[in-house]
């Protein structure tokens, strides 16, 4: 797992905390959503109060994952 700041789309990467906000979830409900959508954190950054590692997750990733794929007529 890498320790970039930015995701694919030049956007900084976010906690949990706040990809779960982004969605209108809790962290706990957001981690079980992203792992039943494939999602896998992008990278991490050290915790503060010297825990494990903090997810960082990419913004682009969660979009495409609640945009529905393009019909093909």
């Amino acid at each position: 797992m890498s320790t970039t700041s930015t995701g694919r789309d030049g956007r900084p990467l976010v906690t949990t905390a706040e990809a779960a906000y982004s969605l209108g979830m809790k962290p706990g409900a957001f981690r079980a959503w992203a792992s039943r959508h494939g999602l896998r954190p992008a990278g991490t950054t050290p915790n503060p109060s010297r825990g494990q590692a903090l997810a960082l997750w990419d913004l682009a990733d969660i979009a495409d994952a609640i945009t529905p794929p393009e019909r093909v007529a």
